[in-house]
């Protein structure tokens, strides 16, 4: 049943994506996309519209523009690949070398573990599953993988498990990923409830907060928010992010690390 359920979630994300895409779709298309019923299009729909993320029409649905989704980790992988880049090298050179450093999941976390090696005397911390195997892969012999919930989708664990061993930890410094930065509204969010918690116990725990985000995070809400402005230390993105943006960035008194 549990197999089933994530089946459908990453369907689900999936179609939204195309969704947001396309603007419009019918529901026998996204049967003959998906390879499914229309009876479980529909059910995947009504899931999608109770949750915001789409407007359900007759015989179809609409985008919502309003909110961001995720799609899984593997296929955001090569979505703005050079910024992430340029990121994870940049926060990687924020360390000292000694620090206590938790890295989340999400594919900009992965960039940033891909330039760990640089910094090999830290502790590592994650509890994404592809961080981890990144900082394997790096020789790093110090980090930390919390277990619990896995979670298809940023491949993670979360759950009453994680956030127990979390609650034992303190850390120098966090990297957060999230699914948007609203500076409207002075927060950043993510798309799934149950890593929402895992993150804020992070923030909770860590003296010094980074978001690490490419500057498309920054035009779209998501579905819950994890942290104010005033509970994170600063954001580094790419050099494409719009000066009035940036501007607003730095008047909530946020340290801002264009890259």
């Amino acid at each position: 049943m549990s197999e089933h359920l994530d089946l459908a979630a990453v369907r689900r994300q999936k179609i939204a994506v195309v969704v947001r895409a396309r603007g419009s779709m019918g529901i026998r298309d996204l049967s003959d996309q998906f390879g499914v019923s229309e009876a479980t299009i529909r059910r995947d729909l009504k899931a999608l519209d109770d949750g915001g993320v789409v407007v359900r029409t007759h015989g179809g649905v609409l985008v919502n523009s309003n909110v961001m989704v995720d799609l899984p980790n593997e296929e955001r992988k090569s979505v703005g690949a050079e910024e992430k880049r340029r990121i994870g090298a940049a926060a990687i050179e924020m360390l000292s070398g000694d620090e206590v450093v938790f890295l989340d999941a999400g594919t900009t976390a992965h960039a940033v573990a891909a330039h760990a090696h640089k910094k090999p005397g830290c502790n590592y911390v994650t509890t994404s599953l592809g961080v981890a195997n990144q900082l394997q892969a790096q020789g790093i012999s110090n980090f930390y993988m919390i277990g619990g919930a896995y979670q298809p989708v940023n491949d993670s664990f979360t759950g009453t498990l994680a956030i127990s061993a979390l609650r034992g930890l303190s850390f120098d410094i966090a990297f957060l990923c999230c699914s948007a930065v609203d500076v409207h509204k002075s927060s950043i969010s993510v798309a799934s409830e149950a890593y929402s918690q895992v993150q804020k116990e992070v923030i909770l725990n860590s003296r010094r907060r980074f978001v690490v985000a490419d500057s498309s995070k920054f035009k779209s809400n998501a579905f819950m928010r994890t942290a104010r402005f005033d509970e994170i230390s600063g954001i580094i993105t790419n050099v494409e992010l719009d000066e009035a943006t940036a501007a607003q960035v730095t008047q909530a008194n946020l340290e801002l690390l264009l890259v």
